[in-house]
């Protein structure tokens, strides 16, 4: 499978572009020049993609590489909320959700909270119910605009992993006052992606995939991708009939069943500074965010 990334290596001042091959990231940027990039490569059939990667020279060693989101600095990170039945009921439960939205339904994350694999996150102060969301995510490869369902994916260039991280208090004051979780999903750091970039044409079917979560070492959830409501065929028809997207928008699918919130002992599960959070796709990829106090960054 292909892994893509953005990285630094030591001494780095631009992001690199590279493939993860088991504990090594080929240097794809020493083989194709500094103007290429995650969006780039993306843009390439797989078979020429792959030719690329086996033909790249340099290999360094992962772990002295600080890996990026796959992209960096995206347009948007556009968010599909309430795209689980069961999640519908988790939060309708604890007076989170006011509607029953017949079609797809979304907000925006800012991308300055966005941050990569093995950041260090601050719980705020105040924040008691803080929750984490993996969820399934794509990065659009060129302008989609008024796109029928049928061609959705033409536009789709890979999956990724994006940890939806949530203060649950403000959320619902801000369910409760009608306006769209500006504060409770937009705090820094509160916007873990990646690492990766797996095409879409590496994934036999991206609605057959586990979505996983583990704290310090414990599952807490394991969700199959089947249980969408809404896949990306329909999301992006749906919203590209007024609004476009560009290449490399990422687009969160929807946080599954199983956060903390939805369960009896919710105050026990909820992040606390020294947790270690693991969102993954499993057999794909996973991204770790620790959990810190202020001041701690």
């Amino acid at each position: 499978m292909i892994r893509l990334a953005t990285f630094l290596s030591r001494g780095d001042v631009r992001p690199r572009l590279g493939a993860v091959r088991g504990e090594s990231m080929l240097d794809l940027t020493a083989s194709l020049g500094g103007d290429w990039d995650m969006l780039r490569a993306l843009a390439l059939p797989v078979a020429e993609l792959r030719g690329i990667i086996d033909r790249a020279k340099v290999a360094l060693p992962l772990a002295s590489c600080h890996v990026l989101p796959p992209i960096p600095n995206p347009g948007k990170i556009f968010c599909v909320g309430k795209n689980s039945k069961v999640h519908r009921a988790e939060l309708a439960a604890k007076g989170m959700l006011l509607e029953d939205p017949k079609e797809p339904t979304s907000f925006v994350k800012l991308t300055e909270t966005l941050v990569g694999d093995g950041a260090r996150v601050v719980r705020p102060d105040g924040i008691t119910t803080f929750d984490y969301e993996p969820e399934l995510a794509f990065i659009i490869s060129k302008r989609a605009f008024q796109v029928p369902r049928e061609k959705a994916r033409d536009y789709v260039g890979a999956v990724t992993v994006l940890n939806d991280l949530t203060a649950r208090e403000i959320q619902k004051q801000e369910v409760q006052l009608g306006t769209k979780f500006w504060v409770s999903k937009n705090m820094p750091g509160f916007t873990p992606v990646g690492p990766y970039a797996v095409p879409l044409a590496e994934i036999a079917d991206p609605y057959d995939l586990w979505l996983t979560c583990v704290v310090n070492g414990q599952q807490r959830l394991r969700v199959n991708t089947d249980e969408y409501i809404h896949r990306i065929e329909g999301i992006i028809a749906h919203f590209s009939r007024f609004m476009p997207f560009e290449a490399g928008d990422v687009i969160a699918t929807g946080a599954p069943r199983g956060t903390a919130i939805g369960q009896p002992n919710a105050a026990e599960l909820y992040l606390k500074p020294g947790d270690v959070c693991v969102a993954g796709l499993e057999g794909v990829m996973e991204i770790t965010t620790h959990i810190v106090a202020p001041g701690e960054a």
